[in-house]
Formats: structure tokens, C-alpha cells, sequence
């Protein structure tokens, strides 16, 4: 009899681990995928040329020069960052379990939304830094390295004369 209670509980524990390596282990890992594609895009399509600039009162002026190739790989940009929006925002709504580890983190419902910013802002020169911004804040990553100095290292240029002022 202990044999069968045996054979039974290491089906259930197999079952088990199917459904936790299914529904939590892929998506999770689609997740942690799908955040790398984000961030290489977002490296690649940094210096994706604008054809428009919006100044601060709302008026908006065409940038001269732009060429048949720079206007091409807007589109392209464009697209890259608005698919990007369709499969975060298919991820925070389809995998409900996935989602609530990767909640501990990140915020895939926010990245979606500011994948559509990106997308939406990227022809215009003027605020399409605030949507780059919000989406290194909700997956947690920074395109250009900006370096907190230390307490310590603080310390060290104000004594060495860097900030004789004080604390810069």
C-alpha cells in the first residue's frame, strides 16, 4: 500500500512541477526576455533622428534636412516600440502568476504604457525624453550610466579642494 501512496505523491509533485515551470517558470523567463529586447531597442533607437520640434508654448516646427533613410528608420522605431507595447501589455494582462513575481520589481503594465509614449513621441525633438525616462523607472534600467557618487567619494574631492565651497 505504501507503494501506491508513494507512486501517487510523485505524480503529484511532477503535475506540480509542470504547472509552476508552465505558468510561472516560462512566462517569467518570457518577461526577463522580452525586458532585454526593450532595453537593446531602446539603445538602438536612442538616436533616432525627430522630424519635428515642439517648443515649450506648443508650437511645432519642421526639422530641415532630414533624408529618405532618417525618416524610413523613424518608422521603423516607431513600429519597433509600439509591437514592444503590444506584447508587455499581452504579458501584464495574459500571465497573471508571472506578473505578480515580476510585480516585485518591475511594473509591466507601466512599460507598456510608456512603450506607447516612446512610440508616440519619438518624431518629435522637445519632450520625447520624459516616456524614455518613465520606462527606464518602470523595468528598472538606465540607457546612459548615471553614477551616484558616494558619501565617500564625496567626502574625498571635498577634502582634496574639488567642491571648496562645501557639498556641491
Amino acid at each position: 500500500m505504501s507503494n501506491v501512496w508513494a507512486s501517487i505523491g510523485a505524480f503529484l509533485l511532477g503535475v506540480g512541477g509542470w504547472w509552476i515551470t508552465h505558468f510561472v517558470g516560462r512566462p517569467f523567463r518570457k518577461f526577463f526576455d522580452l525586458r532585454g529586447e526593450v532595453i537593446h531597442k531602446a539603445i538602438l533607437y536612442a538616436n533616432v533622428t525627430a522630424v519635428q520640434t515642439q517648443f515649450l508654448d506648443g508650437t511645432r516646427k519642421p526639422v530641415e534636412g532630414i533624408t529618405d533613410d532618417d525618416i524610413e528608420r523613424l518608422r521603423e522605431a516607431k513600429d519597433c516600440f509600439r509591437d514592444l507595447a503590444a506584447r508587455m501589455r499581452a504579458f501584464a494582462l495574459n500571465e497573471p502568476f508571472a506578473k505578480w513575481f515580476v510585480e516585485w520589481r518591475y511594473d509591466p503594465w507601466r512599460a507598456s504604457e510608456t512603450l506607447l509614449g516612446v512610440s508616440n513621441s519619438l518624431d518629435t525633438y522637445g519632450f520625447r525624453d520624459t516616456p524614455k525616462t518613465e520606462l527606464e523607472a518602470a523595468l528598472n534600467f538606465r540607457v546612459v550610466e548615471r553614477r551616484q557618487k558616494t558619501f565617500f567619494v564625496r567626502l574625498v574631492d571635498w577634502l582634496v579642494g574639488k567642491y571648496p565651497s562645501g557639498w556641491a
